[in-house]
């Protein structure tokens, strides 16, 4: 089984071995240069091998399918998106309408989370990476308060 490793501001990542629990902290800089995340072996001082992924984001990104929609440049038309991951500081979507989409573009998309409360999230998004039908985007403004969001994020 490929674990997932947080790596944080100073290149280090927390390895916990899953034979003996046992927890260390590596530079993993070396690591870093490839694009994407990086999977790496990792041997533990109990001899124990394991896979890990080196994940670079700085929020959890929980897997969603979540029906909304986007309105691009001054465009009042309503186009489809299905949510497919969501983070406290962007998302990642797809839609048949990428077409209509730029890298840098902002747009402004709407949802309902499946949370009991149904809640309505409206954001303004920036546009950041377009693969095919797939869009990935950062929240224009994070905010750290936006309860529903954060309580969805972690639940």
């Amino acid at each position: 089984m490929v674990r997932t490793v947080y790596v944080n501001d100073e290149n280090k990542a927390v390895f916990a071995c899953p034979a003996c629990s046992g927890i260390r902290t590596v530079d993993v800089s070396k690591f870093l240069s490839v694009q994407g995340n990086a999977k790496i072996k990792a041997k533990c001082p109990c001899g124990h091998s394991y896979q890990v992924i080196l994940e670079r984001r700085k929020h959890y990104r929980k897997t969603t399918k979540l029906a909304g929609a986007f309105f691009a440049n001054n465009d009042k038309r309503e186009w489809p998106i299905t949510i497919n991951n969501l983070s406290r500081s962007g998302l990642e979507f797809t839609t048949s309408y990428a077409k209509n989409l730029n890298t840098g573009d902002r747009v402004d998309i709407e949802f309902r989370l499946d949370d009991k409360n149904k809640s309505l999230i409206k954001k303004n998004i920036i546009i950041r990476k377009i693969n095919g039908k797939q869009i990935g985007a950062e929240f224009s403004f994070v905010d750290e308060y936006d309860k529903a969001l954060g309580f969805y994020l972690f639940n």
